[in-house]
Formats: C-alpha cells, structure tokens, sequence
C-alpha cells in the first residue's frame, strides 16, 4: 500500500472564537440592515438616527416609558425577567465600561479584582451558610477598605488633596452607617444602586446632559408616580402580580419590610421600574456614548469591540454564565434570579467605589466639558474664517 495514500487529509481549521462571534451576529447586521432600509423612507427617522444626542435621549425615554408600563402591569415579571435575561450582562458592561476601558493603573485594577473576588466569595458563602451578621459585617468592611483605596488612588494620580478629603469624608460616613446597621444599608444600597448607574452615565459618558433632559424627566416623573403610590391601585386591580413563581407581595416583603402593604407594592414596582433603567443605562446608554463618532455600530464591530476588551477566555466565561442562568432559569426562573442578584451584588460595591475615584482623579463632568470646549472652537472658527473653513474636518 503507497503510504501516501493511508495519510489523511487535513480537515477545516478549528473554529477560532472570532470566527464564531462574527457568523453568530451576521443575521443580526442582515435585520439591522432591513431596519434601516425602512427608516429611510422617513425624514423623522433619520433626523433621530443620524445625531447621537437624539438616538440616545430617543432609546433612553423608550426604555422609560416601556418600563413604566412593566412596572405599572407586571411588575412580578420585570423583577424576575430582567435579572435572569440581563443580569450576567449588565455586570459584563459595568467591568467593561468601568475597568477595562478606563485606563486604571495596575495596582488599583488588582484591587479592584481582589475586592470583587472577595466580595463573590462572601455572598457565596452566605449563600450556603446563611446571612450570618459576621459575613455580612465582613462584606461591608470588604467595602470600606476598598472605598478608602478607591480615595487614595484616586489622589494618587490627580494630586486633588481637596477632593480627596471630600470623598474621604463621604467615604467614613457611608462605611459607618454599612458598618452600624449592615441590614438596612444592605436594604438601602439595593434601592439606591438602580440611581447610581444614572449619576455615573452623566458623570462620565454624557457630553452633553442638555440633550437627555425630557428622558429624565420622564424617569423622574415614572418614579414620583410609582413611589407616590399614585399607579398602586391600578396595579393592583389589572396587575399581573404572579408571575415565574414571584408574587409582588412576596418581592414587597424582600424589599420594603416593615411598610403597609400599599407602600410596599409602591416601593417595589417603583425598585422594578429603577432597575430595568439600570439595565438600560449599561446595555443601550453607555455603549452608545462610548463610541466615538456620528454613526451607530454594526452588530460585527460590537462583537470585534467585545473580543478586543474581554479576551477570548473573558468572552467565553461571560457567555457560560449567560447560559448558566438561562439554563437554571428553565429549571426555576425565580430561584435563578435569587442566585444572580446575590453573587452579582458585588457590583454595587464596584459602582460606589469607581465613582468615587474617578471623582478625585478629575473624571467626573470631563466629558462634558471637552464638548464645550470643542463647540467653543468651532464657534471662533466661525467667527474667524465663517462657516466654510469651520465646516473642514479636523485633521486626525
């Protein structure tokens, strides 16, 4: 026999996770491709479509009002469909958007991973040990070291003494009270973190916070209306208040213990509205702000973006965990939104303490204040050279 002839064949090359990524979101950039198509045909589209400011505050005041109605006539499903769909994502983008792309110095961005890992680490073990008092003090302490690292890296690099001192001092009396009373600032900061996506998104994403004021006002009004009580009989007379195993007085008992039962359903559709802005604000807003330049993305160069940022390991273990809790969720939608909200918990910590670092080291409104600069610039090249040399390119 001619051993040439016993030698086999190559087969195809491995897929590589590029390779995947990029046939995965083909049909998506087809239907994008459609869509737009159709958005054509309308110069009210293409006006919100080709203008940033207009896109965002146009998906951020959507995202408003559809989770609004969420709140108002099943808000059971907003709190179990939101964490268990976008639970594992939201916190990919809050990594992503918060250390991965801002350009942390080695020794803090370890920090930052020891104290996430460590702040898994404890809520797992509360997980299969009970909230015990000392694990919850634990975690809380967790937080005020990392808290007044957060301080001193951020003065670190800025040399802002008076900044530091200010968020040193905020940093004492919120490590305190989480200290004091570890429930109730656990109670608390499960309310509050839903705002805290919002304070970071004009603070550090938003060049222009004039173009999202009607979208925040209709966040604030949805949350005066929902928390006022003023939507609760609604709620409760046409309502879907059962919904994946949850009913809303049971959600109302996690989190608003203690209040009349009007109250409490008012305070927890109003946490379900928060939070599905919450979500909004990682997975559509910021996104959108991050990208430099006039013209959306495709779902290809996202996908590019996404490898360049995570790493193939850091990609795949994002999409287990997604599959993880579907998976769970096939087996118990409730018990699967449990799990994710509590080992996700850690990034609410990590919100609190990158705001506050990106606080002393001079981030906060730096955005906004280059686009006031640039606009300044156009404006005297108006002035100097009238509109035909202002409207030239800048030169890369």
């Amino acid at each position: 026999m001619n051993r040439a002839s016993t030698v086999r064949a190559p087969g195809p090359p491995p897929a590589s996770v590029a390779g995947l990524l990029e046939r995965g979101v083909a049909p998506l950039d087809g239907a994008r491709r459609r869509l737009f198509g159709l958005l054509r045909r309308s110069e009210l589209a293409i006006a919100v479509v080709a203008r940033p400011d207009r896109r965002i505050a146009t998906l951020a005041a959507a995202n408003a009002l559809g989770a609004f109605t969420m709140a108002v006539f099943a808000p059971s499903a907003l709190l179990v469909l939101g964490p268990v769909l976008l639970g594992v994502l939201h916190v990919a983008a809050d990594v992503r958007y918060l250390v991965l792309r801002r350009g942390l110095p080695s020794w803090w961005r370890g920090v930052v991973w020891t104290a996430c890992a460590a702040l898994v680490g404890l809520r797992g073990a509360q997980e299969l040990f009970g909230s015990a008092a000392a694990l919850l003090r634990a975690e809380h302490a967790v937080l005020a070291a990392w808290l007044g690292a957060a301080v001193v890296a951020g003065a670190l690099a800025s040399r802002a003494w008076r900044r530091a001192a200010l968020a040193a001092a905020a940093a004492v009396a919120l490590s305190a009270a989480a200290l004091a009373a570890p429930r109730g600032f656990r109670l608390v900061l499960a309310h509050a973190h839903n705002l805290v996506a919002l304070a970071l998104w004009l603070a550090l994403f938003r060049r222009r916070a004039r173009a999202v004021v009607w979208p925040l006002g209709l966040v604030l009004a949805g949350t005066a209306l929902l928390a006022s009580g003023a939507m609760t009989s609604l709620t409760l007379r046409a309502g879907w208040l059962d919904a994946f195993g949850l009913h809303l007085f049971l959600a109302s008992d996690w989190l608003a213990p203690g209040l009349p039962t009007r109250s409490a359903v008012a305070l927890t559709a109003c946490y379900a509205f928060l939070q599905s802005v919450h979500y909004a604000v990682w997975l559509l807003l910021i996104p959108q702000e991050d990208h430099p330049g006039q013209r959306t993305t495709t779902f290809r160069m996202s996908a590019r973006s996404l490898r360049r940022d995570f790493g193939d390991a850091g990609l795949a273990a994002v999409a287990v965990l997604a599959g993880l809790v579907l998976l769970g969720a096939l087996r118990g939608a409730l018990g699967a939104r449990n799990l994710v909200l509590s080992l996700a918990s850690f990034h609410g910590y990590l919100e609190l303490a990158l705001l506050a670092y990106f606080y002393v080291r001079g981030d906060v409104g730096r955005r906004a204040a280059e686009a006031r600069q640039e606009r300044s610039g156009r404006a005297r090249g108006v002035e100097r050279g009238g509109p035909e040399i202002a409207a030239q390119p800048a030169a890369p």
